[in-house]
């Protein structure tokens, strides 16, 4: 049965990086995933940086120690702060790309991420939403989510192997 295409979940909504921040959490944090073919998926704090490419100034490597306190405590706007909006309000569509991905791929050459999940969905511009995950002991984890065109879609046979369905 082909997969169903369906609009793509509702964005988030925040007016500073606490909020952001605070959503993040609210999706991930304390959840257990599995991914269809059963493999858990690990989601912690430190995934945030990543998932929303922080940035401060220059800086994009960030510890949780010093930031998380810094972040929760920015409730004007972003303070010195700066993000992928993209990425930020879109992060409400990963908990249904891990549950009902419509493919799940292998990359045959492993640069940052070893599996990739893909969804399609009824939306103009980039259809797709891909999450790059990366295996770590007995289970994924996750490296970023970003759209993906159609083309590359269709290239990745010549990329990787089909892992599921």
């Amino acid at each position: 049965m082909p997969p169903v295409i369906t609009s793509p979940p509702a964005n988030l909504d925040f007016v500073s990086i606490s909020e952001l921040y605070e959503q993040f959490q609210n999706l991930f944090i304390g959840k257990e995933f599995y991914c269809p073919r059963g493999n858990p998926v690990v989601i912690t704090p430190h995934h945030f940086f990543h998932l929303v490419k922080l940035q401060k100034g220059m800086q994009t490597d960030f510890t949780i120690e010093v930031e998380e306190p810094l972040i929760q405590n920015t409730k004007d706007g972003f303070g010195a702060y700066s993000v992928d909006m993209n990425r930020a309000l879109r992060l409400s569509w990963i908990p249904e790309l891990l549950k009902e991905p419509h493919e799940i791929w292998e990359y045959l050459a492993v640069k940052t991420a070893e599996e990739v999940l893909i969804r399609e969905y009824d939306k103009s511009g980039s259809a797709y939403r891909a999450l790059l995950l990366k295996r770590e002991n007995e289970h994924l984890k996750v490296i970023t989510c970003m759209p993906m065109r159609g083309r590359a879609v269709l290239d990745l046979p010549s990329k990787a192997k089909k892992l599921w369905p």
